[in-house]
């Protein structure tokens, strides 16, 4: 088992975040986009009223899961281009998150930076 395998097992556990879909997007429409990548364990629908739908899948094995996040990111789908990732947080309702949508792009990791910054300037 390659290293990569392993990491999106433990990363994702077979589930993927997919954003960017079309504000008509059904449950439907979700499995004939990802049904060719493997058995599809649950898909997770979010269309809430002004907000722009988004998903999670699970699949029964993590690996076609890496097979999804590979061929449908960035897919043309409609007028935008999916996308398709592991989601931020394998906990469910931890980490940072929007208040309608799917997680921000900000992590609880923070960088400090210590000491004191000189400025160099070097002439050709």
């Amino acid at each position: 088992v390659s290293s990569r395998a392993s990491y999106s097992f433990t990363m994702s556990e077979g589930r993927i975040y997919v954003g960017n879909l079309p504000m008509d997007v059904q449950e439907r429409d979700i499995e004939d986009l990802f049904y060719k990548y493997g058995k599809i364990r649950e898909i997770e629908l979010k269309n809430n009223r002004g907000t722009i739908p988004f998903a999670f899948i699970r699949f029964e094995d993590p690996r076609d899961a890496d097979d999804a996040v590979y061929g449908r990111n960035g897919y043309g789908y409609g007028d935008s281009k999916l996308r398709v990732e592991y989601p931020r947080s394998s906990n469910r309702g931890s980490g940072p998150r929007g208040r309608f949508g799917p997680p921000t792009r900000r992590s609880e990791f923070r960088v400090i930076v210590t000491g004191r910054w000189t400025s160099t300037v070097v002439a050709h």
